[in-house]
């Protein structure tokens, strides 16, 4: 796992040394083993290494033999030593070991389509001098980042916006898209970022800059389809077969290994596999100080029946004193409270191990968020007139809580629901995923920045992905949507940012590509049945893990925010004056952000999710915004 960054010049003026070696050293927490330049007529290229696999001869920029080929590049190619060989047999020689060799070679034969021959986690640049071309590509399923900003005759790319937040004259204006997707779902979808002149590369996509032009091209796309006739048994064998192919791949390496266990069925499955693979399996998991939110007894239970060496690190609310920092290892405003836990979890296990296994994926493919029972549950709300459904929305509106934490939550919940269920099942999705509805931010946004909001379509990345494919049901386009949006753009992007700020790798094997489309050619069905969620992967996986894992119902890796925020609300609040920020950036109606403050801290409502997005940006905003180092 490494950091790279880059300038094109497209006018072929040459790069400055000094500012490609300052782009590069702001990312030395992704690569601190190493590092590497090249310069070339109007291009410069730069690296920061993580050491993994051929810890001598693994330096980058890496070239081909006549040095007309260069390549920098993050992630891991698991295929490389299959791909090497059919190199080697089409008369290519290798000087290293390394997996990077096999996209320089690959290249050579394949051109932009050796993308399509890789099975790995990847962003890199390829630059071909020959034909005076640049190549950017991203993994299919947006496992590694990759960014890119154009201004005039100038092309920078690098693995974090930091980096390109250090070029000269860069105007580091925010994106007003960019905070309206905030506030929208808590993270900013799509090509979009923060800032209105940076961009994302895309999953499953390149982009290419040749003779002054620019081009984007998508090599893979997540797409559900019809498999095979097989009965329900032929299916788990086949899932069993292929998840312990995707996690045996992914255990190449040579330094140690671990894997995040939080007794949850995806950890644990790939834990159970990597038992059977390695004499001596190391495990991890972070515990929470509000016993109804900590899973550590379920992680102790499957270390001890698969006898992993486990390890055990508590959070209280203490640690959120982090979270300005987390943030600039993130670069933009993520509302997703998880980044404490990631980065400290991460933090601690990288004490131990280079590399780490974990399970993100499993929901996203075998159907396992709560979202979907809710959905269910809506397709029998359905059933009733639309008026009862608007009295019942109207009643859970108005339950009391008599001042218990507790029955404000569940009753904010129910009415979450109540209300989701008077619209079609695919929007009352939208809304069940969404921060704050529209008519939420009518009262949240002041009404400057409303008029300048007013024309972008609400969760519109989530529509399109509903629009482009009508012919599936609304459970299935949901599963889709969380998979193709939610997946890269949030928690990809939090697992990525807060392991590698510790310089760890986290390698996730339900997201090796084979796997993915396997599983998107499964009945979904077979996935959730009735409100049991990832029902098909439960029963693959029974053999391997004890029975109170299978039946045990999805937690989620969440800490208990509700309560950290109901009794440190105000002195975060004070502590990084949040109201003074939001009032600074004119975006907001401080008398809504206090209404529901009040609410929240009574227990009359449940308002944890969005007072943490407004902590979140208000933060980001006075500690964060337009700064490409770390100023304590």
């Amino acid at each position: 796992m490494c950091g790279i960054c880059g300038i094109l010049h497209l006018d072929d003026q040459p790069v400055d040394y000094d500012l490609l070696e300052s782009m590069t050293s702001v990312l030395t927490h992704r690569g601190p083993d190493d590092c590497g330049y090249h310069l070339d007529q109007g291009l410069g290229l730069g690296f920061r290494r993580l050491s993994i696999i051929d810890l001598t001869g693994g330096h980058q920029p890496m070239s081909n033999e006549d040095g007309t080929v260069w390549v920098v590049f993050n992630g891991e190619i698991y295929n490389f030593r299959e791909l090497r060989a059919t190199l080697q047999q089409q008369g290519h020689s290798f000087r290293t070991a390394a997996d990077t060799e096999v996209i320089v070679h690959g290249y050579e034969t394949w051109g932009e389509d050796v993308v399509r021959h890789l099975n790995g986690m990847f962003a890199f640049a390829l630059w071909d001098s020959r034909r005076q071309k640049l190549l950017l590509a991203r993994d299919r399923l947006g496992i590694k980042p990759l960014f890119y900003t154009r201004r005039q005759q100038t092309l920078a790319f690098a693995s974090e916006i930091k980096s390109l937040l250090l070029l000269p004259e860069f105007d580091a204006a925010v994106s007003s898209r960019g905070v309206f997707e905030y506030f929208s779902q808590h993270f900013i979808p799509g090509a979009e970022t923060i800032y209105r002149d940076i961009r994302k590369l895309r999953p499953g996509e390149l982009l290419v800059a040749s003779r002054g032009k620019l081009r984007l091209k998508q090599y893979w796309q997540a797409s559900v389809t019809c498999g095979p006739e097989r009965r329900p048994a032929e299916w788990r064998e086949e899932l069993r077969h292929r998840l312990t192919e995707a996690v045996q791949r992914q255990l190449v390496a040579d330094v140690p290994l671990g894997v995040f266990l939080s007794g949850g069925i995806d950890s644990s499955a790939i834990t159970a596999v990597m038992a059977q693979s390695v004499k001596e399996v190391r495990s991890f998991n972070v515990g929470f100080d509000v016993p109804k939110y900590d899973e550590t007894r379920y992680a102790q239970m499957v270390s001890r029946h698969l006898g992993t060496t486990h390890e055990t690190f508590r959070l209280t609310a203490a640690s959120t004193d982090i979270l300005p920092q987390l943030l600039w290892h993130l670069d933009e405003p993520l509302a997703d409270a998880t980044i404490i836990p990631t980065y400290l979890l991460s933090e601690r296990t990288r004490r131990h191990v280079t590399v780490a296994l974990s399970g993100e994926g499993g929901d996203e493919l075998f159907a396992g968020y709560t979202q979907y029972q809710g959905m269910e549950l809506n397709r029998s709300l359905a059933r009733l007139p639309l008026g009862v459904r608007r009295r019942l929305t109207a009643l859970a509106a108005l339950l009391p809580c008599f001042g218990s934490a507790s029955l404000g939550y569940w009753g904010h919940r129910l009415e979450r629901i109540a209300a989701s269920s008077l619209f079609p099942l695919f929007e009352g999705y939208t809304r069940k995923v969404a921060f704050f509805s529209p008519e939420e931010q009518q009262r949240l946004f002041s009404a400057e920045f409303q008029r300048r909001i007013a024309a972008f379509p609400y969760l519109d990345q989530l529509w399109s992905v509903a629009r482009a494919h009508p012919e599936l049901e609304p459970l299935a386009q949901a599963n889709l949507t969380d998979l193709t949006v939610y997946l890269p753009d949030a928690l990809l992007m939090k697992v990525d940012r807060m392991s590698m700020a510790c310089s760890l790798e986290v390698r996730v094997p339900f997201l090796d590509h084979t796997l993915v489309e396997f599983a998107l050619s499964m009945p979904m069905d077979l996935k959730i049945k009735g409100l049991r969620t990832k029902s098909v992967l439960r029963q693959a996986v029974a053999p391997w893990l004890p029975p109170d894992i299978i039946k045990r119902r999805k937690r989620g890796f969440n800490p208990p925010l509700e309560f950290w925020l109901r009794n440190h609300l105000l002195d975060y609040a004070r502590q990084h004056r949040m109201l003074e920020t939001l009032k600074e950036s004119g975006y907001f109606n401080l008398n809504y952000v206090e209404e529901l403050a009040a609410a929240h801290i009574s227990g009359r409502r449940n308002f944890g999710r969005q007072l943490w997005a407004l902590l979140v940006f208000a933060i980001w905003w006075r500690r964060v915004k337009g700064r490409g180092r770390w100023v304590q």
